[in-house]
């Protein structure tokens, strides 16, 4: 389950909470979702409530591991083409689910690849990798809430 928590001074935090078979509610783990995600999150939970919640983030999680390696090796094999069609879907994917910070790697991973730059596309898919092992945390909560 997804419960907004206190706020403090930074906004609102959002817990992941879940069930340990012994009392309903026992916090198994507290994630900070960014601020930028929480709008599409809030809106897949108005939408299916936190069952599609946890549907979307893991099939998303699950997608975007087999993406991020298909464009590294792409930007690898200089694939510049792949690599743009591969960013693209990934970009659309993660803005979805709120992923803001990756969509944005993604963006530019994107554009490098159209600019036919091989360079800026592997120094792109790398940070699409980071971008999407800094979000996998919150990810993998969410999914797992």
């Amino acid at each position: 389950m997804i419960v907004p928590s206190r706020a403090n001074r930074r906004g609102p935090h959002y817990t992941v909470a879940s069930s340990n078979g012994f009392s309903p509610f026992i916090l198994r783990a507290v994630v900070e979702i960014p601020a930028d995600a929480r709008p599409a999150v809030d809106e897949l939970r108005q939408i299916g409530g936190d069952e599609l919640v946890r549907a979307m983030l893991a099939t998303f999680v699950r997608y975007a591991e087999v993406q991020v390696a298909h464009l590294r090796d792409a930007a690898a094999e200089a694939q510049t083409e792949e690599s743009a069609t591969i960013a693209h879907t990934l970009k659309s994917s993660a803005s979805q689910i709120g992923a803001v910070a990756l969509a944005d790697a993604c963006a530019r991973a994107e554009l490098a690849a159209l600019g036919d730059d091989v360079a800026a596309v592997v120094g792109a898919s790398e940070e699409v990798a980071g971008a999407f092992t800094a979000a996998r945390p919150w990810l993998d909560a969410l999914a797992a809430s």
